[in-house]
């Protein structure tokens, strides 16, 4: 048996044979039915339609014949010689004349196969796929008539084979669409996204289900599915930018459309929509009929990006106008990565200067211990400092500088360094300013000491020496009288007598200027006030019945000062006796104490109110706590007890206030710390 013939686009004819996979079984009754016509025809007992594979024939209908298999090789069939006639049909009367089949095992075997008639099945691609053929047990002639007629059966044939392969490939695309569709619409819930359909002709766009969940709406909202009554839930500010990207995609400028914008839910709120669209048909004339699309609810997203836009702005101004110079260094290099202004404006370097540096090209050679030291704290907690140490500017002077830094990763799991620098010279200088003005303060201390210890003494000469002579003169004065009484009556006497007594008068008033000068914190104790105001008003019990002056006390127990006990005493006194020596004549004297606590402040609020003459504020407010100044005539008068007041006052860190109207009353108003 001689090969069989193989055309010269065997390896093409056989991918066209695979498009109608040859080796799936199927029960076509059209071709079953054909194959009967082509047995009738020709007048044979059998027919069969096959493929013709690489290697194998493939039985596709099988009329007549009980086959056990409907594969073959290829080299055994008869119809491989039929796919490459050139005369488009192959007749064979007997086959054990025919040299090319005497010795197939088809004609030699049981029940051999001695006549055959077939034509190829040519797709639309011209492709020989197959053939149709006849067979017959016995030798057998076959008329033109009844080959023209085969060969209208094969086309039908070929008809059916390519419809039958057309309809499964429509199923199978069925298929994969439905399953697409279905991964879609899973896709599509799980992940909350809306889809829609727009009718450009008409202007309709309807949306799914989801959409209504997102927006809050429902179908009836919208009855007439009309484009303009979703834009009226378009944010007014998002509507012209949206538009713009429709027309975009329109005119062919995009390929897709896409746009976030903000729609009205039906709660009143905005939300943000993300929107993906494309246009999936045009008219002849290529204008958009139909687009369809998805819709994303994007407003947590926003809210985040809003956020992280915001924190980004904050850290860049941070960045940028910290008062800290703030680097970012390579861990392993020390190579500057970042750098703000602050820390590059005293170095003298420019921005692009300074970040070719390294960390340890700033450092002095004499820091460089210290250096390793602060990487075994990165290494060992993750952060550094604070510590001083100076940077080399870049004409070689050096400043100091005082640093802390953590130790971090970058995305790529790099080692970092963010380190915060402050420059400190002025606070250097200020240290050093402060030194100095510190050892003046020391030297002006132990002179205010030496001379605050000469005025103590100049105190004990006033209070001793002076006074010893000023009685001394006074006796000798008295002496003198009483051996010469007719001297009384002289008038040098009378002026030396007078000088006398105000020598006396003012070497006591000194006394005591001197002593609430001098005197130091070290004896200051907490005072009862009420003790203290009750002992003054009884004191002056025997004035008070004289003059016909009523003194009245709102002060609770619990009010104390802070302060000496001799000064209060003194200031109470003094402004108590003022008011009864300066009482009205013309109505009956009055003379209020009382005291609050202010707490907050830590103070107590002493008021002492008289009903008298008053003072003319007008004219001696500035001259009314100096030494000497009488604002009323009075033979008690001595210019002194006001001076003494504010001394005392101010030494136990208080203050003294007045208000006064002539001939209504004089108010003063002291404050005291009351711890």
């Amino acid at each position: 048996m001689n090969n069989i013939p193989i055309p010269e686009n065997d390896k093409r004819r056989n991918l066209e044979v695979e498009k109608y996979k040859p080796q799936q079984k199927i029960d076509d009754e059209d071709l079953d039915f054909l194959s009967a016509m082509a047995a009738e025809i020709c007048g044979t007992p059998s027919a069969l339609i096959t493929l013709i594979g690489q290697n194998t024939q493939y039985i596709k209908s099988a009329y007549g014949m009980d086959l056990e298999t409907r594969e073959l090789p290829r080299e055994f069939t008869f119809c491989a010689h039929t796919i490459s006639s050139p005369e488009g049909f192959m007749v064979v009367e007997d086959a054990r004349e025919d040299e090319r089949f005497r010795n197939n095992p088809f004609v030699t075997g049981e029940n051999p196969i001695l006549s055959y008639a077939g034509v190829p099945l040519s797709n639309s691609a011209g492709y020989s796929i197959g053939s149709l053929c006849t067979i017959d047990f016995k030798p057998k002639s076959f008329s033109e008539e009844q080959i023209e007629k085969l060969k209208k059966v094969a086309n039908q044939v070929m008809k059916s084979i390519e419809l039958s392969r057309r309809t499964n490939e429509l199923k199978q695309l069925n298929e994969n669409l439905l399953r697409e569709q279905t991964k879609n619409n899973y896709i599509i819930e799980g992940t909350e996204t809306a889809t829609f359909d727009w009718d450009i002709v008409n202007d309709q766009m309807s949306f799914s289900d989801v959409w209504f969940q997102i927006s809050g709406y429902s179908r009836s909202d919208f009855p007439n599915q009309m484009v303009d009554s979703w834009r009226t839930i378009v944010h007014p500010e998002d509507l012209q930018p949206l538009q713009q990207q429709v027309q975009l995609h329109f005119e062919g400028k995009k390929k897709k459309f896409s746009s976030e914008f903000r729609i009205k839910h039906k709660n009143g709120e905005y939300l943000w929509i993300s929107s993906q669209g494309k246009i999936f048909e045009r008219d002849a004339s290529g204008r958009p009929t139909r687009m369809y699309g998805l819709h994303r609810d994007i407003s947590e997203k926003k809210k985040v990006d809003v956020e992280i836009q915001f924190r980004e702005k904050l850290l860049e101004s941070l960045y940028n106008l910290s008062p800290l110079g703030i680097a970012l260094n390579d861990y392993e290099t020390g190579a500057f990565i970042e750098v703000n202004n602050r820390l590059v404006e005293p170095t003298g370097y420019s921005q692009s200067e300074f970040l070719n540096l390294t960390y340890f090209e700033l450092t002095p050679e004499e820091y460089l211990e210290m250096e390793k030291e602060q990487l075994k704290e990165l290494d060992d907690t993750g952060k550094y400092g604070p510590y001083e140490k100076e940077y080399i500017r870049k004409d070689g002077t050096k400043y100091p500088v005082l640093l802390r830094g953590v130790l971090a990763k970058d995305p790529n799991g790099r080692k970092i360094i963010w380190s915060f620098i402050e420059d400190i010279s002025e606070q250097k200088e200020n240290e050093e300013l402060q030194e100095l003005n510190l050892q003046k303060i020391e030297k002006l201390l132990s002179i205010t000491e030496k001379q605050n210890d000469r005025l103590k003494n100049f105190a004990h000469i006033v209070s001793h020496n002076l006074r010893s002579h000023s009685s001394g003169i006074s006796l000798l004065l008295d002496f003198l009288s009483e051996s010469n009484p007719e001297i009384k009556v002289e008038e040098p006497f009378k002026h030396l007598k007078t000088a006398s007594g105000n020598l006396e008068s003012t070497i006591h008033d000194l006394n005591d200027i001197v002593k609430v000068n001098v005197s130091g914190q070290e004896d200051f104790q907490i005072v009862q006030l009420k003790a203290a105001v009750d002992k003054i008003v009884e004191s002056v019990e025997p004035l008070t019945k004289t003059g016909n002056i009523d003194i009245s006390t709102e002060i609770e127990e619990t009010v104390n000062v802070y302060g000496l006990r001799a000064y209060i005493e003194s200031i109470l006194l003094n402004l108590v006796t003022n008011g009864i020596k300066y009482s009205s004549p013309d109505r009956d004297s009055t003379i209020k104490i009382t005291a609050k606590e202010d707490l907050q402040n830590k103070l107590v609020r002493i008021e002492i109110e008289d009903n008298g003459i008053g003072i003319d504020l007008d004219t001696h407010r500035k001259d009314l706590f100096k030494m000497y100044k009488i604002f009323h005539k009075h033979e008690d008068a001595r210019g002194v007890g006001l001076f003494l007041v504010k001394n005392q006052v101010e030494n136990m860190n208080g203050s003294i206030d007045i208000e006064s109207t002539v001939d209504v009353g004089t108010k003063f108003i002291i404050k005291l710390p009351n711890e």
